[in-house]
C-alpha cells in the first residue's frame, strides 16, 4: 500500500510540474499562480502546497527536472557517437540548441536570462548547471578519448559549454549549423597541443 501511495504521489507531482511548465511557457514564471496551478490539475490548494510549499519550490523543481532531461539528452547524443569525437560534440550541442529553442526553461537555465520573471535566483542555479554539464563532459571525454591531452581537454570542454550558451543567446544560424561550428572549434581546441590520439576506448 505504501508503494501504491508513493506511485500516486509521484504521478501527481509530475502532473503538477507538467501544468506548471505549460503555464510558464505560455505566460512566464512571474504570472504563474498557485491557485491556477491547482485548478489546472484538479486538486485543492492544500494538496498542491503539500507537494510544493511555495511558488519558488515549483520553480526549483521545474529547474531540476528540465536540467536532468537536458543532461540526459546530451549523454545520449555523446553515446551515439563514441567512435567520433566531432560527431559526438555536434550531436550533443545540436540537441541542446534545439531543446533550448523550444523550451523556455532550458533556455533560461543555460543563459541565466531569467526572462519573464523566471526564477530571480537563476544566475546561481545556472552556474551550478554549467558546472554539472562541464564536469559531465570532461569525465566523458576523459573516459572515451583518454588520448586527449588534459589541458586541451579542459579547454575544449569549456569551449563547448560556453559556445553552446552563446549560440543559444545570439546565433541566427540553425541549430544544425551552429552545432557544426561548435564541433569544429571543439575538435580544433582538443587537437591544439598536437599530442592527442582521438581513437576512442572500447567497452
Amino acid at each position: 500500500m505504501a508503494r501504491f501511495r508513493e506511485t500516486v504521489r509521484t504521478l501527481l507531482r509530475e502532473r503538477l510540474l507538467d501544468a506548471a511548465y505549460e503555464a510558464v511557457a505560455e505566460r512566464g514564471f512571474d504570472k504563474l499562480r498557485m491557485a491556477h496551478l491547482a485548478g489546472a490539475v484538479g486538486v485543492s490548494r492544500q494538496t498542491l502546497y503539500s507537494e510544493f510549499p511555495s511558488k519558488e519550490a515549483v520553480g526549483e523543481a521545474l529547474f531540476q527536472r528540465e536540467l536532468e532531461r537536458c543532461l540526459l539528452g546530451i549523454q545520449q547524443g555523446l553515446d551515439a557517437h563514441r567512435d567520433d569525437l566531432r560527431a559526438a560534440v555536434e550531436a550533443a550541442v545540436g540537441f541542446t540548441l534545439t531543446l533550448a529553442g523550444r523550451n523556455p526553461l532550458v533556455k533560461a537555465v543555460l543563459t541565466s536570462t531569467g526572462e519573464d520573471g523566471l526564477l530571480p535566483y537563476l544566475t546561481t542555479r545556472s552556474a551550478a548547471a554549467f558546472e554539472t554539464a562541464t564536469a559531465m563532459a570532461d569525465a566523458y571525454v576523459s573516459e572515451v578519448w583518454p588520448g586527449v591531452d588534459p589541458v586541451a581537454r579542459e579547454l575544449a570542454v569549456d569551449a563547448a559549454v560556453r559556445l553552446t550558451a552563446s549560440h543559444i543567446v545570439q546565433s541566427t544560424a540553425s541549430p544544425e549549423e551552429s552545432a557544426r561550428r561548435v564541433a569544429d572549434t571543439v575538435v580544433r581546441v582538443a587537437l591544439s597541443t598536437g599530442r592527442e590520439n582521438l581513437a576512442p576506448t572500447t567497452r
